[in-house]
């Protein structure tokens, strides 16, 4: 039967209906694949921007997603979930000392206040503002250290001697961005290679890729959607009715896992002399090696080697018998973790870093053997 002029005419208004929604579903993409893609310049030169761009200004929108399947470990939730996670981040950055940082989740928002004078947080699910006080020698990672600018800042200062290569450019959050390439030369990190992509003009990294050893696929990614290279007005947060306000010590790493604090550290550890970093000259924590072949000690109570370990033993961990004492070690490609035990000084350490396994047992082996009168 010959459909009707009728209904000839209905079909046709409906192809068109559905060919303009195609277009409209369409267009994001296809604009952002139209849109132009950064020229291949000189890698050494747009690394030295990046490492030149903290004064650089910019605000947006970035999302990092990463794909580590980290144990939970004793009070270390909020830092596990930002390498195994997809972590939402608004920024309005004006410089290093004055920025926010909104961590956007399901179960709340939680803001960052860095000023000239001081630092606060904001958390939306507890309606609390507070007020940091000090500056803590050892900080863990937060959600705006995954930031491009500063991931992609933390990254080449760590390995600054690095070899560098160009890579074909891309557009991000509308930056002509151009890229380069990142090998570690050290044969002991589980690091295979470091992708950055930045403004060729300012130097404001907008995309990072980092990939460990022997694999293909990133295993953290971190890039802006919106981003506007403009200052923005940062300025302290104030308590709205009904919000409550403290005022607090800022948190480190000797009071989330309890580091003792007082317990010496060796200068070397498995030949890698302690960093010069936010770790170095901490007792009780210390951060050892260069580049990206670095790792982290930190003396803890046996209390929490205990829950570490047992964490770590339902992620498939295995338990080695030292000279003088044990070690359970899981190696999370590209991250390796040990929680050393010693029947000598009958101390406790946390064991995490960028190295091969056998590294990070040569460094259990040498602190089991520790005696409390110190290295």
């Amino acid at each position: 039967m010959t459909p009707s002029p009728v209904r000839w005419e209905r079909r046709r208004r409906w192809a068109v209906v559905a060919a303009v929604a195609a277009v409209l579903v369409s267009a994001p993409s296809v604009v952002a694949a139209l849109a132009p893609a950064g020229a291949v310049g000189d890698p050494a030169r747009l690394r030295d921007l990046v490492l030149g761009s903290a004064g650089r200004p910019y605000q947006g929108y970035a999302e990092s997603a990463g794909s580590l399947a980290l144990p939970e470990l004793p009070n270390l939730a909020a830092v596990t979930a930002l390498f195994s996670m997809r972590t939402p981040m608004r920024v309005w950055y004006a410089g290093p000392d004055r920025y926010r940082v909104d961590i956007l989740g399901t179960a709340g928002e939680h803001d960052v206040y860095r000023l000239p004078d001081g630092e606060y947080t904001w958390d939306y699910g507890d309606n609390t503002l507070t007020e940091l006080i000090g500056d803590p020698g050892v900080r863990l990672p937060r959600g705006g250290d995954l930031l491009p600018p500063e991931l992609a800042r933390r990254i080449l200062r760590a390995a600054h001697g690095d070899p560098v290569s160009a890579l074909p450019g891309r557009n991000v959050a509308g930056v002509a961005a151009s890229g380069f390439r990142l090998v570690p030369a050290d044969p002991d990190t589980t690091i295979g290679r470091v992708d950055v992509w930045a403004d060729p003009a300012t130097g404001v990294a907008v995309r990072v890729e980092l990939t460990a050893r022997g694999q293909d696929s990133p295993i953290l990614v971190t890039e802006f959607q919106q981003l506007e290279q403009t200052a923005p007005v940062v300025q302290a947060p104030r308590p709205v009715l009904g919000s409550g306000f403290t005022v607090a010590s800022a948190p480190d790493v000797t009071d989330t896992l309890g580091a003792y604090s007082q317990v010496p550290l060796p200068a070397r550890l498995a030949g890698r002399a302690v960093a010069s970093s936010d770790f170095g000259g901490v007792q009780g924590a210390a951060l050892y090696g260069s580049g990206l072949a670095s790792f982290a000690v930190i003396a803890v109570p046996r209390t929490v080697a205990n829950a570490a370990s047992e964490a770590a033993g339902k992620a498939g961990a295995v338990q080695v018998r030292l000279a003088a004492g044990n070690v359970v070690q899981l190696s999370i490609t590209p991250l390796s973790l040990g929680i050393v035990r010693s029947s000598v000084s009958r101390r406790s350490y946390l064991l995490a870093g960028t190295v091969t396994p056998a590294v990070l047992k040569s460094v259990a082996d040498e602190l089991s053997r520790l005696r409390r009168s110190g290295p």
